[in-house]
């Protein structure tokens, strides 16, 4: 039986001639957004920062933001909230 990944574009295998390619242009994307001055940080803190920058770095107003229907108001404190509920279900159940 044929591997599917031989026949379509879109599915890699290990020896795909495409592939390495792709690793340099992944490389070369990096680079250039280090040189830009970014760094590779956990979501979460992402969305602290805009939520501190959306309150003129105010951590008390970040805390007391009224704006639920922004996308980013639950992860505000830097902390996914849906996850610590899968595992608080996780070790009740």
């Amino acid at each position: 039986m044929n591997s599917i990944a031989k026949h379509s574009p879109c599915i890699k295998s290990n020896n795909h001639p495409s592939q390495h390619t792709h690793n340099i242009q992944d490389n070369l994307a990096i680079l250039e957004l280090e040189r830009n001055g970014h760094i590779n940080i956990p979501l979460a803190q992402v969305i602290r920062k805009k939520c501190l920058d959306c309150c003129v770095s105010q951590v008390a107003e970040v805390r007391k933001c009224e704006s639920i229907d922004c996308a980013l108001w639950p992860y505000r404190m830097g902390k996914n909230p849906f996850q610590s509920a899968k595992y608080k279900m996780k070790q009740e159940g």
